[in-house]
């Protein structure tokens, strides 16, 4: 009797240990990548953040260095840089300085027929939403708005203001301001005594200049700096305001008319090094500028003080040391600038009242201010060329 095997197909299944086993390994899998993205998006996220500083930071400086490479150095030519304290927290106290720099420099044509088409066009709009005026007057505005200007000017002077004010309160900290320039030509007819940038009427007992003015360059300023070296100051080791010789001036006047009131701020004084004034205006051999830029996204991220801190304390306690810059950096407390000197944890070492600001105390939960710094250098052209204008 033949004995017949049959043959059974046995289909092994996981068992609950390699089920798990699996899982938690999918898992890390899965965590590892989604980490991965999180880290790759985040480092994507600030690189764009800080590029667009960059860019923000750089074009400002580049608008600001070309005012300054055409300075006008012939008879008609001028400089005028001060410094302003303001109330920026409506406190009653002007614990911060912003400062205001009015030129004269070379325009060429094709600015000149922009500045020339930009007034026309303004005073058409008002000549339109003029309901009393002649319907000759309208034709003429709506010829203007559609760019049928006639005549456009040769190269010449023109008047160049630069001035930080507060930002509005609804739009940002007290500690921020506003970059505003303005730009018209110096023989531009005007009416009352705030016509030209250079009147002393131009900026109002507030420190605000006429509406209209001045043109918005850019938000978020923590920090506008400005150093002049005179004939005397020594620059290529390192930039030093002080009353020296050797030192920089932070303010200038190039008629030396004691136009900047050295009341109003420590920096309005005249430095010791200041050329005499001839003929023609005295300028500085080279300009040193200092922009620091903090954005709304920035200021999400910013460290705050976790406790209270007095006049004289020299060191900041916060509630997270990673979000402090290395030291060496500024950072700003409420009006007050400090210069970071250490960084352990959450303490934080400081040199207090730095950048001509005063000491102040300071609550808990206040926020340590600071951003992407950028310095540029700038020489000033030693030539007079009263043969280029009109």
């Amino acid at each position: 009797m033949s004995v017949q095997r049959s043959e059974r197909r046995v289909t092994r299944g996981f068992t609950l240990t390699e089920l798990l086993l699996a899982v938690a390994l999918s898992s890390v899998v899965v965590l590892a990548v989604f980490r991965l993205v999180d880290v790759s998006l985040s480092l994507w996220s600030k690189g764009e953040l800080r590029r667009g500083l960059v860019e923000q930071t750089a074009g400002a400086l580049e608008l600001f260095s070309a005012d300054l490479r055409a300075l006008h150095g012939g008879q008609k030519g001028d400089l005028l840089v001060e410094w302003t304290p303001v109330d920026a927290d409506a406190d009653g106290l002007r614990e911060r300085a912003w400062p205001r720099l009015r030129m004269v420099r070379q325009a060429s044509r094709a600015e000149l027929a922009r500045i020339v088409q930009r007034r026309a066009q303004d005073q058409a709009r008002e000549v339109l939403a003029d309901e009393q005026a002649s319907p000759e007057d309208q034709v003429a505005a709506r010829r203007v708005l559609e760019g049928l200007i006639e005549g456009t000017p040769a190269g010449g002077l023109v008047e160049v203001v630069w001035a930080v004010l507060p930002a509005p309160r609804d739009s940002g900290p007290p500690c921020e301001g506003v970059l505003w320039r303005g730009v018209r030509r110096s023989n531009e007819e005007g009416t009352g005594e705030r016509s030209s940038f250079f009147a002393p009427g131009f900026f109002d007992a507030s420190g605000r200049p006429p509406v209209g003015a001045l043109d918005e360059v850019s938000g978020g300023v923590l920090w506008f700096g400005l150093e002049f070296a005179t004939q005397t100051s020594i620059v290529h080791d390192g930039w030093r305001l002080g009353p020296e010789l050797a030192d920089a001036s932070a303010s200038w006047d190039a008629w030396d008319l004691a136009r900047p009131d050295s009341s109003l701020h420590e920096w309005n004084e005249p430095g010791a090094g200041m050329p005499k004034v001839d003929r023609t205006p005295a300028l500085p051999r080279r300009v040193r500028i200092t922009l620091e830029f903090e954005r709304e996204r920035d200021r999400e991220r910013r460290s705050r003080l976790s406790l209270p801190l007095d006049a004289v304390q020299a060191t900041l306690v916060v509630d997270d040391g990673t979000r402090i810059p290395a030291p060496g950096s500024f950072v700003l407390v409420g009006a007050e600038w400090m210069q970071v000197t250490a960084v352990n944890g959450e303490r934080i070492g400081v040199r207090r009242g730095v950048r001509a600001s005063a000491p102040f105390p300071h609550d808990a939960g206040e926020v340590v201010h600071w951003g992407l710094s950028a310095v540029t250098e700038v020489r000033v052209p030693a030539y007079t060329d009263d043969w280029r204008v009109e």
